[in-house]
């Protein structure tokens, strides 16, 4: 067994190590709106359930290389409100059009060809390709780090939950086809268990 000792590693390299080793991750591809109504869209690998009572998800973003906030936790902690889609392979190219790191004031829904479905309680829209749309509300949000690198763990109330009729059977559900995140540019169809590859845009 080699050892690191994380405390001996730049951020990059941890992410690296975290991020191809814990896999494959649900992709949350999250909506918000700023605190001026400027639409957001955003994936993040960093998510999973949380509790069912109440119902619950969590999101972890970090910190970028100045030490910033995401866009999307900005919004989330000024408006209190978020939509999490999951994802399809069809829906792998314009999610991944919505990745770099725009300026707070673009819309990246412009460049994802997504269509923005009104959600029924909060102000962010739902993504209508989306087989899944998940209305939340934020619970909490907390800190742990700071500087580069550090993140900010959002706990979300799910209140309403709209799934694709097709994958309803009576009470049970049938799980979506959906992608998931590996290391690097990697991701996986579990549609078919296939991975493919997809560059982040500059």
């Amino acid at each position: 067994m080699t050892t690191i000792n994380f405390a001996d590693e730049p951020f990059g390299r941890i992410y690296d190590l975290m991020s191809n080793l814990v896999v494959p991750r649900p992709i949350a591809f999250v909506s918000t709106l700023s605190e001026s109504g400027i639409p957001n869209l955003a994936p993040f690998s960093f998510f999973n359930i949380g509790g069912i009572n109440p119902p619950s998800l969590t999101i972890c973003t970090v910190l970028d290389g100045k030490g910033e906030q995401k866009d999307t936790c900005t919004n989330i902690e000024a408006t209190g409100e978020f939509v999490v889609n999951l994802l399809t392979r069809s829906m792998a190219e314009g999610m991944n059009e919505t990745s770099p790191n725009f300026p707070d004031h673009v819309n990246e829904w412009a460049y994802s060809g997504f269509t923005m479905l009104e959600s029924e309680l909060v102000k962010p829209a739902r993504v209508a390709e989306s087989p899944v749309q998940m209305e939340c509300t934020l619970y909490q949000i907390v800190p742990h780090g700071d500087g580069p690198g550090a993140s900010r763990y959002i706990i979300g109330q799910i209140h309403r939950m709209h799934v694709q009729s097709e994958l309803l059977n009576g009470a049970l559900i049938t799980p979506a086809d959906l992608i998931a995140r590996l290391g690097g540019p990697q991701y996986l169809d579990l549609a078919n268990h296939e991975r493919f590859e997809l560059k982040r845009p500059e």
